[in-house]
């Protein structure tokens, strides 16, 4: 079999109509950064119709034709789109190619592979429906419109690379604002080479066609225009959250606060063995917005999760010792919400009977009313932008996932994890513990936190402490404003020594 080099099989090879490749200028930038030792990831974040997929087959038939030993997987949205980019985008182009340069024989084809023995080389396209594990290493890992594959689909694949020190080759439209795709182009790092295009480069494309597309599509639905034309990650308008509002709300100097001594609020959601049972707790400081009344901090997210148990139920005893920790964690404790759900006989009763946890716990019960309430706390809050979130990954990609999905006729609505991935586990904890903590009305004559004016604070009544804060929250005598009128004498003369008693007498 005759060498080739990558250059060769891109300037030789065609498309599905038989016509050679147009290089784009962006696919230079990609094939140099393909073969960077150093480039660990390519992430391709494109608009509709700009050559992504004809770009994705032509590296994966380079690296068959060129590279020895090497084994690369294309991955497809589905079985449908698997055989279509097979036969159409590899398999006739990769025949005709052979015939040309007279080495027919030298390609094995199967019902979804290529192979070159000559160079023990393979090349496999597979769904993401298929549960297939990739059976030896893998070089070059392709992934087409990584927006419709699942993260478990990208989690079973990308280790398959470590043994050969592979590389990944992702592309895709923008989507939502979540999964692995979204993760991915947010957070490069020094191994990424990230390219995105919000311009459609396709010399076929026509772009009279693409504005009219892009105007009319706008008029059914604005964030399906942004995803498809814009290239930007947005939602449908059905989402509980705008994701714009959740990454404002991230703070990454927050972590679990080990113990903090402003007003704290808890919210304990409980369950045995379908899902996780989460704690989380709130803290209210001083406001960081000129108009607002204070600020919320997630301080501490404890979960438990049933099927890290050997006996494949939640260690409620953790649980209970966990919220036996809260008063001396958070001193200014003051109130604790617990699911009133199948699983509160296990910590309601304990807590009842708990010194410091009697006074604090409260059952939530939910229901339609109760859950439309406290998901509105959540969103006020966020929409206030008065709630600062750690970057906890299970709590955000929960509340990436919620939808808001309404029923009796509108009436009235509850909250759906779109995603299917998640339970509202940590998310609705944490939505609970925005719901304890209310709106926190602040003193008017200090900026103590834990100050509950009108009421003085706990001593006694003639310590220097108490006589200060008397001092400093008695409102200052209200002066009425001075009217002058003018009377006569006999005007004067005609009042009774009560009502001119009322009046300041000022003689001209």
């Amino acid at each position: 079999m005759k060498a080739l080099t990558r250059a060769d099989v891109f300037t030789r090879l065609t498309n599905e109509r038989g016509k050679p490749l147009r290089m784009l200028r962006w696919w230079h930038d990609a094939l140099v950064a393909l073969d960077k030792p150093d480039v660990r990831e390519i992430l391709l974040w494109l608009v509709r119709q700009a050559g992504k997929s004809q770009f994705l087959a032509a590296v994966g038939a380079s690296e068959l034709l060129t590279v020895r030993d090497s084994y690369t997987i294309f991955v497809a949205a589905s079985a449908e789109q698997a055989q279509a980019i097979f036969a159409r985008k590899l398999r006739k182009p990769l025949e005709r190619l052979a015939r040309e340069m007279g080495m027919a024989g030298a390609l094995n084809f199967t019902q979804r592979g290529i192979a070159v023995p000559e160079l023990g080389s393979a090349l496999e396209v597979i769904a993401t429906n298929e549960s297939t594990v990739p059976g030896r290493t893998v070089t070059k890992l392709i992934i087409d419109e990584a927006r419709y594959i699942n993260d478990e689909t990208y989690a079973v694949l990308a280790p398959s690379c470590i043994g050969a020190g592979g590389q990944m080759l992702i592309a895709s439209t923008a989507g939502p604002p979540r999964g692995f795709f979204y993760e991915l182009t947010q957070n490069p790092t020094p191994e990424t080479f990230l390219y995105r295009g919000d311009v459609n480069e396709n010399p076929e494309a026509d772009a009279a066609v693409v504005g009219f597309v892009q105007r009319r599509l706008a008029l059914i639905s604005p964030a399906a225009a942004r995803r498809e034309l814009g290239n930007e990650f947005a939602d449908d308008g059905a989402e509980l959250i705008p994701a714009g509002l959740i990454d404002a709300a991230i703070d990454d100097r927050l972590g679990e606060l080990p113990a903090s001594s402003l007003p704290a609020f808890a919210f304990l959601d409980l369950s045995r063995k379908a899902d996780l049972t989460s704690l989380v707790v709130v803290v209210v400081g001083p406001p960081q917005r000129p108009e607002a009344g204070d600020h919320v901090i997630c301080a501490s997210v404890m979960t438990w999760n049933p099927k890290e148990n050997p006996t494949g139920e939640t260690d409620f005893a953790a649980v209970r010792d966990a919220l036996s920790r809260l008063p001396v964690r958070f001193p200014a404790l003051r109130k604790i919400l617990v699911d009133e759900g199948a699983e509160a006989g296990t910590v309601l009763p304990y807590a009842k009977s708990h010194a410091r946890l009697s006074l604090l716990v409260e059952g939530f019960t939910g229901s339609v009313a109760s859950n439309q309430q406290l998901w509105s706390a959540l969103v006020a809050r966020l929409n206030a932008q008065t709630l600062s979130l750690p970057r906890h990954e299970r709590l955000l990609n929960e509340l990436r996932g919620l939808r808001r999905e309404e029923f009796a006729f509108g009436s009235k609505w509850r909250v759906v994890d779109s995603s299917r991935r998640f339970h509202r586990d940590v998310s609705l904890a944490l939505a609970g513990a925005v719901l304890a903590a209310g709106e926190t009305q602040r003193c008017p004559h200090c900026t103590a936190p834990d100050c509950e004016y009108p009421f003085p604070p706990f001593g006694l009544a003639d310590s220097d402490y108490v006589r200060e804060w008397v001092k400093l929250h008695t409102p200052a005598p209200v002066i009425p404003e001075r009217v002058v009128i003018e009377i006569s004498d006999e005007q004067w003369a005609a009042m009774s020594p009560e009502e001119q008693s009322r009046y300041e007498v000022v003689q001209e």
